[in-house]
C-alpha cells in the first residue's frame, strides 16, 4: 500500500468513527429528548400542541438521519462499513417509531399508546448500552 493510500485509509477511518461517535449521541440525545418531552407532557407542564410538536421534530431528525445513511452514505461504503451502518440504520428505526408512539400517545391519549411508547423507549435504552459496550462497531 502507498503512503498516500494509508492516509486516505487512515483517514476515512477517523472519518467512519465520527460518523458512529455522532450517531450514537444523537440517539443518546434523541432518546433523551423523548423522555424529556414524555414527564414534561404527563405533569402537565407542557401542552399537548408543544409536546406533539417536540415529538414531530424528533420524528424529522430521525428521518433525517435515516436518508442520509440509507442514501448516499450507503452507496459510498465498502461491504463491512454498509454492515455496520445497517446496525445504526436498525437503531435509528427503533428511535424513529419512538418518537411516533409518542406524537400518537401526545394526540390519542390511552393507556395502550403510553405503554407502546415506554417499550420503545426502553429498546432504544437497550441500544444506547450495546452501543457504549461496543456491539455496533
Amino acid at each position: 500500500m502507498q503512503p498516500r493510500e494509508q492516509g486516505q485509509d487512515q483517514g476515512r477511518e477517523v472519518m467512519l468513527q465520527t460518523i458512529g461517535m455522532l450517531a450514537g449521541q444523537g440517539l443518546v440525545l434523541g432518546h433523551e429528548a423523548l423522555a424529556g418531552v414524555y414527564v414534561r407532557y404527563d405533569k402537565r407542564l407542557l401542552s399537548q400542541e408543544d409536546a406533539a410538536r417536540a415529538a414531530a421534530d424528533q420524528l424529522r431528525y430521525a428521518d433525517w438521519v435515516l436518508g442520509v445513511f440509507k442514501g448516499r452514505l450507503m452507496r459510498e461504503l465498502k461491504e463491512q462499513e454498509r454492515k455496520d451502518l445497517t446496525l445504526l440504520i436498525g437503531f435509528y428505526e427503533v428511535e424513529r417509531q419512538a418518537a411516533q408512539a409518542l406524537v400518537t400517545y401526545v394526540k390519542e391519549g390511552g393507556a395502550k399508546n403510553r405503554e407502546a411508547f415506554e417499550a420503545l423507549q426502553e429498546r432504544v435504552a437497550a441500544v444506547i448500552r450495546q452501543i457504549s459496550l461496543g456491539g455496533a462497531s
